[in-house]
């Protein structure tokens, strides 16, 4: 796992080693095995810079790399799992190597197959291979978008990074916010995927590629070359299903395990780290390193389960207790996330993987399978309103309000979550699900901020309107209320998995040097969860229902009985004791009020709403937190 960076130029000053090392420098907590720069010598056309975290050839996959004639240049970030079968596929075809590494095969995949090269890798990746015969750049980024990849048009010259700190490096770059991306992290608590912060800077999308030719730069586009199945295609029983989704998985896990460098697994006891955990142990000859994050509060801590899966599989098996005395954590994830984050999640994965990283230097992640197999209990949720609102009584009875009762000072609480469910009983599926997922749901961002914020942005009414481009295909092989289901768990994956999960998780082990990879965004796995029938995945009672049969010998009860918990933080509680002061220093602070973003007496009734217990408002406050984390940081600083 690496960190990218380079420069395109066009008509701007030739650009230099010094600011390619420098944009290399700022990403050196991704790769501090080594650093690489490489700078056309010809027109100084193109550079790359690269700093390397070695897992795979430790000896000879330094990188930039060039091909033979030194006509092409690569720098890479990811792993691609099926690279032994490439190299042998590609030297069949009499292609030369003199690397053991993953990285040459995507050299001679550019040579064989030209643009199309990404879809032959089973990974996840980000790279930028320059064409100096054609003059011409190349960008690709895996399918579900695990690793990141930044770009920007900026003075005659095209940027490009593996964040966007390194941007910021390049000579002439002007660092300013993008008002329209900061609603949506307002909206949904992440930045889009295709979207950043900055303005004028974008992140190319999951499964995108794009080639800049120095002569014909202004017609440069994205182009997209893989999607999942849209319709279910699969045929098969449900034992069927179980059988090819447990060879898929199986395989998947296998080759995520090929590593040089001491490789583990983060646990919580849940379903699908427990499965993951337990392919591993079916394919490892000695026990597998695992690692797990608790909580003191009983409703969020899941230390127990962790630790009854770590002792089924005789893990060696490590723990941290989280606390909220984390100032200095939070600090620094301002500073490695590059971008306002809201998810605060982010504070124990940023813990576990320094846990982690005491012990290994890959570890396995159970992501993706809440999203492949359906997971969450708002699928289950989309179902039963839909019956509801066909129901004349039922609908009725939801319409009284008396949900408006239920105590709701914990966010995590069953009642809070039957609060949401009712609330949004009238409107439409897909106003329905964001209401749902958002963290700043519209009625109330028009309520917080200022109208000059809004006029930059958009109203209320349009922002209702983000979901409804995911939900307008008709049911044709299923029922409308699976249907449905089927069309949330497809933007689940367009828009909350690389947007927030893999956001998550990718600076928060790349912050110190650990790699994680996540078997259940294998691509072929991902494919097959799609085409199966929506009842498979979840039938509106049972979420993972073919997952749980195709693993029922690898789960405990503890795994499958309990209520689904998440990675859940009690920031609600924080901000009643150890972190108020922070939040009324930082967002309530004269510098903060002076953007003129956000209604002061709109903060402080968030603030009071939180202390007094009427609502659990721990998550709002942990992104308006974030938020201004980041523009003291990356805005106000440059």
């Amino acid at each position: 796992m690496c960190g990218i960076a380079g420069i395109l130029n066009f008509n701007a000053p030739a650009t230099t080693r010094d600011e390619l090392a420098r944009m290399a420098t700022v990403l050196a907590h991704r790769g501090p095995d080594g650093s690489g720069v490489y700078l056309d010598a010809n027109t100084a056309a193109c550079g790359l810079a690269h700093r390397r975290l070695a897992v795979i050839d430790l000896a000879t996959g330094d990188q930039p790399m060039a091909n033979e004639d030194r006509t092409l240049h690569l720098v890479y970030n990811g792993e691609c799992y099926n690279f032994k079968s490439l190299r042998r596929d590609l030297q069949a075809a009499g292609h030369r190597f003199r690397t053991q590494s993953d990285t040459e095969v995507i050299l001679h995949l550019y040579e064989q197959y030209g643009p199309d090269c990404p879809t032959h890798l089973r990974g996840m990746f980000a790279f930028a291979l320059w064409d100096q015969t054609k003059q011409q750049l190349f960008l690709a980024r895996d399918r579900i978008g695990q690793k990141p990849l930044y770009y920007a048009h900026a003075a005659g010259r095209l940027l490009f990074a593996s964040e966007p700190k390194a941007l910021l490096q390049a000579d002439a770059f002007d660092a300013r916010p993008d008002y329209h991306a900061l609603a949506h992290y307002l909206l949904l608590g992440y930045v889009a995927p295709t979207q950043s912060a900055f303005a004028d800077v974008h992140q190319l999308g999951p499964a995108q590629t794009l080639t800049i030719n120095r002569r014909t730069v202004d017609s440069a586009q994205p182009v997209t070359y893989w999607s999942p199945p849209q319709e279910p295609t699969f045929t098969g029983t449900l034992d069927d299903a179980a059988d090819a989704v447990r060879s898929t998985l199986a395989d998947a896990v296998r080759l995520r395990m090929v590593s040089d460098v001491p490789l583990g697994a983060f646990l919580s006891g849940g379903i699908d780290s427990t499965i993951v955990v337990g392919l591993m142990t079916h394919a490892a000859d000695h026990p597998v390193q695992t690692c797990s994050i608790g909580f003191a509060q009983r409703l969020y801590n899941e230390l127990p389960y962790a630790a009854h899966a770590a002792r089924r599989f005789h893990c060696d098996h490590h723990e941290h207790l989280v606390t909220p005395n984390c100032h200095t954590a939070i600090d620094q994830l301002s500073r490695f996330y590059d971008e306002p984050f809201a998810d605060s999640s982010a504070l124990p994965s940023w813990y576990l993987a320094h846990v982690a990283r005491q012990h290994v230097t890959v570890a396995l992640t159970g992501d993706g399978g809440d999203e492949a197999f359906g997971g969450y209990d708002r699928y289950r949720a989309l179902r039963l309103t839909h019956t509801i609102q066909k129901h004349r009584t039922l609908h009725s009875l939801a319409r009284r309000r008396l949900w408006q009762h239920l105590p709701t000072a914990e966010h995590h609480s069953t009642a809070h979550r039957l609060a949401r469910l009712l609330a949004a009983i009238d409107r439409p599926a897909d106003q329905r699900y964001l209401q749902w997922v958002a963290l700043f749901q519209p009625d109330l961002l028009e309520q917080v901020l200022t109208e000059s914020f809004i006029e930059q942005t958009a109203p209320a009414d349009t922002l209702w309107q983000t979901f409804q481009p995911h939900f307008t295909s008709q049911p044709r092989h299923e029922p409308p209320a699976s249907h449905l289901m089927r069309q949330a768990i497809t933007l689940d994956t367009a828009l909350y998995l690389p947007g927030d999960l893999n956001t998550k998780t990718d600076r928060a082990a790349m912050a110190i040097g650990l790699e994680l990879r996540c078997p259940f965004q294998d691509h072929l796995l991902l494919e097959l969860a799609a085409s199966l029938p929506t009842a498979y995945r979840h039938n509106g009672r049972i979420g993972k229902r073919v997952l749980r049969h195709a693993c029922s010998d690898l789960l405990t009860h503890h795994a499958t009985n309990r209520p689904k918990q998440g990675f859940a933080v009690p920031v609600g509680q924080w901000f009643r004791a150890d972190l108020r002061d922070l939040f009324c220093d930082t967002v309530l602070s004269d510098r903060a009020l002076a953007r003129q973003l956000f209604r002061p007496d709109a903060l402080r009734r968030l603030l009071a709403q939180n202390d007094t217990r009427q609502h659990d408002q721990g998550q709002k406050l942990w992104a308006l937190l974030m938020l201004e984390l980041w523009f003291q940081r990356y805005i106000d600083h440059r």
